[in-house]
């Protein structure tokens, strides 16, 4: 029997509502399935989120700690691909050819060890709020701030083009270059790589939320697929939104372990610098309302308005939890956006 080529890890937790059509897309390709192991990582679901992965013929692991940091990290430690493949339980592939294609790249170009996903894209409507665009597009306030951005990753990061072939972006980042942000949306990172140059630690929590950044930093190269879109079903009301912007704030703060930003910020001075200019921006007042304007003119999508609410709202709770942390408290996220 064939190898895995891919190992796709997804973390669940009464993920019912839309794991079906991930997995869906997942056996709709057109790559070899014998290249591909399915491993879901579940946090106790109470909903039918277990009969749907075993009716899809997934490995099903159990991840006592629920949060997606530990799924990922239960579902490195069993994966048994060439390259490991992170997706959440609310995203699907955008066309047939998309992981063989992904695979073909990866084979043309043995130097690289990480390849991310261009864009994501909404998916369902009957699951996309109010923010789904904003959140797709540019992630949230802070990380649209500091990043920079743009429509896709071949422009957030058209500097660091090295090479141009086709549909094939290869790109070199050097030190103190801010590094692209990826985790799941279906980015692919080499697993053999890590089993050599980390043995003992790429299954640990702390090393699974910067694993992308640290690969890339030892590596320096990373590549892009043009066209290689995820859609993401994603939950996007305003409040379901804003306890999402709440999740990452309390990870930052503290649990800096289990974010994947710590490890950029150590790796980048720059990122380091722009952190404490944010709040800056924040508080005055017209930065935050003349770029909701310019992102709604540039995207050609009024809910991008609503921009300097998320600004204002990301600040309102860095201000808040971090007296909590200052007076020596602290705060747990029980499960993400909760």
């Amino acid at each position: 029997m064939s190898r895995p080529f891919f190992s796709i890890v997804i973390a669940t937790y009464n993920s019912g509502d839309t794991l079906e059509y991930t997995l869906r897309s997942i056996r709709e390709q057109t790559i070899d399935p014998a290249l591909v192991e399915v491993l879901v990582a579940d946090g106790g679901s109470a909903d039918d989120t277990l009969r749907i992965a075993e009716a899809y013929g997934a490995i099903v692991l159990r991840n006592p700690r629920k949060l997606p940091e530990y799924a990922k990290a239960v579902g490195t430690e069993k994966a048994s691909g060439v390259f490991l493949m992170r997706m959440d339980s609310d995203e699907e592939f955008s066309y047939p050819d998309q992981m063989k294609d992904k695979m073909e790249l990866l084979q043309r170009h043995p130097e690289v060890q990480m390849l991310i996903s261009n864009r994501i894209l909404s998916g369902k409507r009957g699951f996309c709020g109010i923010a789904a665009n904003y959140m797709n597009t540019l992630g949230d306030p802070f990380s649209y701030f500091v990043y920079r951005t743009k429509k896709d990753k071949i422009h957030t990061y058209r500097r660091n083009i090295v090479r141009s072939e086709g549909r094939d972006v290869l790109m070199r980042f050097g030190e103190g270059d801010i590094l692209p942000l990826a985790d799941s949306a279906t980015c692919a990172l080499g697993l053999d790589y890590m089993r050599e140059h980390y043995p003992e630690e790429y299954t640990e929590v702390s090393f699974i939320c910067g694993a992308y950044d640290r690969v890339l930093r030892d590596t320096g190269t990373c590549a892009v697929m043009r066209g290689d879109d995820v859609l993401h079903n994603c939950r996007s009301s305003l409040r379901v939104y804003f306890s999402k912007l709440k999740f990452r704030v309390i990870n930052n703060l503290f649990h800096q372990e289990e974010s994947g930003y710590s490890v950029k910020e150590s790796i980048s001075g720059k990122l380091r610098r722009r952190k404490y200019l944010f709040g800056l921006y924040a508080l005055l007042v017209p930065l935050p309302l003349l770029d909701s304007v310019r992102l709604a003119a540039v995207y050609r999508d009024p809910t991008y308005l609503l921009h300097f609410v998320y600004a204002y709202y990301v600040c309102f709770q860095v201000f808040r939890l971090g007296a909590v942390r200052l007076a020596g408290g602290t705060r747990r996220n029980g499960s993400y956006g909760g």
